[in-house]
């Protein structure tokens, strides 16, 4: 497995990135036009988050989302080849100084984004903030898959933590080191009893508790990473905090709360840029009896 996946390294690293968007290009073409790939999921999503658009508009963006879903599974891909100064290029940290004030002032850093333009480029912050930056990941099942992801998010530095490894990583770096970690909030958990409900996009959805237990546990400064697609292949993220006074008076999972309500606004900036074939409202909320 290591063998190919070697192999797979020496090719792509020499391949130009015009011709990742080609291949991007011919996705495109290959699942809006041809196959169709969860146009009923990703035209319920838009059509439900947006009922004041005209249609014109929702298929607009909708078919804006697949070319850009094509430019983000190859600019995933391209991870295995990008170096520093096609990240300094092409992802632009616009105030990356406010991490690093927060970590040399002794305290750690919780960075919450949402699946919206390229989130997985981010494995690149390393290199502009240094050493012990992990994300929170979701191990493949396809062992192969799972190997190549490894790879190419932590070649610049990223370290990879599951949801249990985050735990126990928080407890060795106590009163030793500071640790910075990114995390996704906004993905859809299994349906129970003891599910939790929040408005978001017009819509109620669950949630995970993953944000406010793992800020808890950091005990240090929290911001969202907002991301900004500027044209194709170039995105620019900016850090929001999403800890004031006023809100830390409240207590009602109001970090939760806060994160989606910014979301929504970094979403609407251009909604195209959602990963609209996630089916994020597949459960319908309860009613009370």
């Amino acid at each position: 497995m290591k063998t190919f996946l070697n192999f797979c390294y020496i090719v792509l690293r020499f391949l130009p990135l015009t011709f990742y968007y080609f291949v991007a290009d011919c996705f495109f073409y290959i699942s809006y036009y041809a196959i169709g790939y969860r146009r009923p999921v990703v035209r319920k999503n838009i059509s439900l988050a947006f009922p004041d658009k005209s249609l014109p508009e929702l298929k607009s963006i909708e078919k804006r989302f697949y070319r850009h879903l094509a430019d983000y599974i190859v600019e995933s891909a391209a991870m295995i080849r990008l170096k520093k100064e096609d990240y300094a290029k092409r992802y632009r940290y616009l105030n990356h100084g406010l991490i690093s004030d927060q970590l040399k002032a002794g305290k750690n850093v919780l960075l919450v984004s949402g699946h919206y333009g390229n989130w997985e480029w981010i494995c690149s912050l390393p290199l502009i903030i240094g050493d012990n930056v992990f994300a929170l990941y979701k191990e493949q099942s396809n062992q192969l898959i799972n190997e190549a992801m490894l790879y190419a998010r932590e070649k610049n530095g990223m370290g990879l933590l599951t949801y249990p490894q985050v735990y126990r990583e928080i407890l060795r770096s106590k009163g030793k080191k500071v640790l910075t970690l990114f995390m996704l909030s906004d993905q859809r958990p299994l349906l129970d009893h003891k599910a939790e409900w929040i408005d978001f996009l017009n819509q109620p959805v669950t949630y995970f508790r993953g944000l406010e237990n793992l800020s808890r546990e950091m005990n240090g400064s929290v911001f969202y990473s907002q991301i900004t697609k500027v044209k194709r292949g170039h995105y620019t993220m900016e850090f929001i905090p999403l800890v004031t006074d006023e809100m830390a008076e409240n207590t009602d999972n109001w970090l939760t709360k806060t994160y989606f309500k910014i979301l929504e606004k970094n979403i609407s900036i251009d909604p195209a840029f959602y990963l609209w074939s996630h089916n994020r409202w597949k459960f319908t909320k309860p009613t009370a009896n």
